[in-house]
């Protein structure tokens, strides 16, 4: 059997040429060759999937990009499932599997379903992409699930995944969270109520965790800031162009796609106030300083961003005083 780094190397090739036989050839023969399917997952599929949105992130490629990139992946992935064998074990409890509401990244879900399942340990139950809370309580309450497990890639879906605990809490179901939105510690999931962070898809193979009951209130501050009026983007915007009147050349495009900068900021900083964790808005604004690094400055970002938080000012106190710490705490 040839190394999974070797293979690993092979299956981006394979991904890069945007060819989903080829990559679904390569995983199911090392599949044939004795290597694990957790394994598989976790060093080849996985990586290559960190990879495909570290290139959309950075701009090398784009969305349409990474979705035929995804898609190869989703079809190695289920190839891969179709063909493994599960264990003839007694499964020791049933597992939901969902994407929190408003989250459409399914493939970290759809692994952790498929590692979680081909033990045999645990039954799995998929729920899928972006699952409305009131349909998850729906779902759960029919009393046959052990534990939920959600996962959250975008931090601007955290409010969702707040809802979704909450579903469950109701239901009677402890909630284990995972997914990169929920950081690479437990500081988030405690503060959205989650009952174990996952920073691992193996976790959700052991005993599921006591229900704590705990819930996070979505204030109506937080759903202001996560769906802004356009009164307050325009407000915003307006501040903007009296700061840097050179912006005025910019084209019809350009100040659509700004405006749609000013909500993901926004949202960014509902996230933030959620959590208490000032780190998500410090990170979206460090990675605009990084993408838009050739046509703006970052100083030019930064001042955007601090007055935004004027803005909000008599609208969310605590979204701009939040907005103002991210802020300050990007390098400069």
């Amino acid at each position: 059997m040839k190394s999974l780094t070797a293979s690993a190397d092979q299956y981006v090739r394979a991904v890069d040429a945007f060819d989903p036989r080829a990559a679904s050839d390569l995983v199911v023969a090392l599949l044939d060759e004795g290597a694990p399917m957790i394994e598989i997952i976790k060093h080849v599929l996985g990586p290559a999937q960190v990879r495909t949105g570290r290139l959309w992130e950075t701009g090398r490629w784009s969305v349409a990009d990474e979705h035929v990139a995804t898609s190869v992946t989703d079809s190695a992935l289920s190839a891969l499932t179709y063909a493994a064998t599960p264990r003839a074990e007694a499964p020791t409890h049933h597992v939901a599997v969902a994407c929190a509401e408003g989250e459409w990244h399914s493939m970290p879900a759809r692994m952790a379903a498929a590692i979680a399942g081909a033990t045999g340990r645990v039954r799995v139950t998929m729920l899928g992409p972006s699952m409305p809370a009131r349909h998850l309580h729906r779902r759960l309450s029919a009393g046959d699930i052990d534990v939920l497990a959600l996962s959250c890639t975008m931090p601007t879906n955290l409010i969702g995944a707040a809802g979704c605990v909450a579903a469950a809490h109701d239901a009677g179901v402890p909630v284990i969270a995972g997914g990169r939105a929920f950081g690479d510690s437990s500081r988030r999931a405690d503060a959205i109520g989650a009952d174990r962070w996952a920073h691992d898809a193996e976790l959700i193979l052991g005993t599921p965790p006591a229900l704590t009951g705990r819930s996070r209130d979505v204030s109506a501050e937080i759903l202001m800031l996560d769906a802004p009026d356009e009164a307050t983007v325009s407000a915003a915007q307006d501040r903007m162009m009296a700061a840097f009147p050179e912006l005025s050349s910019m084209t019809a495009y350009q100040h659509a796609r700004t405006r749609e900068d000013l909500v993901w900021i926004l949202r960014h900083t509902a996230a933030a106030v959620l959590t208490d964790d000032p780190s998500i808005v410090q990170h979206l604004l460090t990675w605009l300083c990084d993408l838009l690094r050739e046509d703006v400055p970052a100083s030019t970002i930064i001042t955007t961003a601090e007055l935004m938080a004027d803005t909000l000012e008599p609208l969310s106190p605590t979204g701009a005083a939040m907005l103002r710490r991210g802020a300050g705490s990007v390098p400069a």
